[in-house]
């Protein structure tokens, strides 16, 4: 009986991928119209946090296909992974300053050599405390920033996919709401002064339409999580369902607050999901979950390299000075929602400023028990 409702499953997951297939194929040629229409000679910054694997690592590729962008990656360490990641992306890029005969390792807090134009950051994003730390460098003592004084694009994918229970970090947060959530409003804001240096209220603007924080996760496909009150870190009432809906809720609602915030407005923030993407996605799961899914991935997953144009979008469009998708709702100001087709989508319809007021308050308080003040 297992392995009938296994095969049964299978099925309906292939029906599902024609579906998929076909939903990426209608993406519009937009993105490379954005991208050939930049003509600046100004070279941009982003961090991509996560860029390791999966779509982090092909938002982080590229970028760095581009002369017009230094990628600053983060993402957890090993031994010989700044080096690795650092080969990458300059072998992504269109013209390398690097050489063959350049051996030098990379410093103790993971730059790169003098003649690489991006740079590698480790960070444990289970860890707020990691997260500050990695912020600050990336801040205070990274050679990218010594030049450039700004991030124009913060692009954050970290994330994990299990049936576990909730799991407690050094922190006392749920390990999947600390990647999914915690760890990405902690670093928009403790960049966000090299974020409004490069909004169109500064002098050191180089994004004609504001520099872009897009968190990728679940815009406009989760639901609302409904027990935000009565259990607003998830302890009491968690399971995978309730997991997967507050990540999703609290990114609308907080990057929506971030949005709203005095000295904010010139900056675009985009929670975006990707659709079904071919990555290594739930390697966490039992084989019973895992191996259906990486069949489906082959049938009709997108390819991580076709996500990355897309989730990049408003990125290109941005230092193109190109309108970006409508906000929800018809609203004027806050946060973007955008699909896997780069196309505006929706907010849940318990989103609203008493809920975004109560979320925002929950936020301040996790975080500053982990030291970060993100009311300053």
């Amino acid at each position: 009986h297992s392995q009938y409702r296994l095969y049964v499953m299978i099925g309906a997951m292939k029906k599902l991928a024609a579906a998929l297939r076909l939903q990426h194929t209608s993406f519009s040629t937009a993105t490379s119209t954005a991208t050939a229409t930049n003509t600046t000679n100004t070279r941009k910054t982003a961090v991509v946090v996560g860029a390791t694997s999966g779509i982090g690592q092909a938002c982080a590729r590229r970028l760095a296909e581009s002369d017009e962008w230094t990628v600053i990656a983060v993402g957890r360490d090993r031994p010989g992974r700044a080096e690795q990641v650092i080969a990458d992306l300059e072998s992504s890029s269109s013209s390398s300053s690097s050489t063959e005969n350049d051996t030098d390792t990379a410093t103790k807090i993971n730059t790169a050599p003098p003649a690489s134009r991006h740079e590698f950051r480790s960070c444990d994003a289970f860890s707020l405390g990691s997260v500050k730390e990695c912020a600050a460098e990336i801040l205070k003592s990274g050679d990218i920033l010594k030049d450039h004084k700004t991030i124009d694009a913060l692009i954050m994918t970290q994330g994990m996919a299990t049936i576990q229970s909730f799991t407690p970090t050094v922190d006392g947060n749920d390990e999947k709401l600390s990647l999914h959530y915690w760890s990405r409003i902690a670093f928009a804001s403790l960049l966000l002064p090299a974020l409004r240096s490069s909004s169109s209220n500064n002098s050191n603007c180089i994004m004609p339409g504001g520099p872009v924080v897009l968190t990728v996760l679940s815009g406009g496909v989760h639901g609302a999580y409904k027990k935000y009150r009565n259990d607003p870190e998830l302890k009491q009432s968690y399971s995978v369902p309730n997991a997967a809906d507050i990540a999703g809720f609290y990114s609308d609602l907080g990057f929506d607050s971030m949005a709203r915030r005095s000295g904010n407005d010139g900056i675009n923030f985009i929670h975006a999901a990707p659709g079904f993407v071919a990555t290594n996605w739930g390697t966490e799961m039992p084989w019973f979950i895992k191996d259906p899914v990486r069949a489906l991935q082959k049938i009709g997953g997108m390819d991580a390299k076709d996500c990355a144009e897309i989730m990049l979008d408003p990125v290109f469009r941005s230092a193109a000075g190109e309108a970006l998708i409508a906000r929800p709702n018809g609203e004027t100001e806050g946060i973007f929602i955008m699909n896997e087709k780069a196309q505006s989508s929706k907010l849940t319809p318990q989103h609203n400023a008493d809920a975004r007021s109560f979320v925002w308050g929950v936020t301040v308080d996790v975080l500053r028990r982990a030291g970060i003040d993100i009311e300053t």
